[in-house]
């Protein structure tokens, strides 16, 4: 069931209620009369999704020492897998 806005034509009265899908008039909540109609309601804000400039430049930080020793750690795994050369013990 969703939440419809109405009005009311007799008292002015604006309200939203649950009701039945479709549903385009019902009694007003205030004065009792059966003449409040459904209205269009605005659409809710977006959400906020973006980081404020502050929060980007201490994200991107973190990203930076993240790579850097992903970096390290990534050579460290390549020299140790290299094979060693045998050595040259007579």
């Amino acid at each position: 069931m969703p939440i419809y806005e109405f009005v009311c034509d007799s008292c002015g009265e604006r309200f939203e209620d649950l009701v039945a899908a479709g549903t385009e008039a019902i009694t007003c909540e205030v004065c009792g009369k059966g003449e409040a109609r459904r209205v269009l309601s605005s659409p809710a804000p977006p959400p906020q999704l973006a980081k404020t400039p502050r929060e980007a430049r201490k994200q991107e930080r973190r990203n930076a020492r993240l790579q850097e020793r992903s970096k390290k750690a990534f050579g460290a795994a390549v020299r140790a897998a290299r094979p060693k050369p045998p050595s040259g013990g007579s």
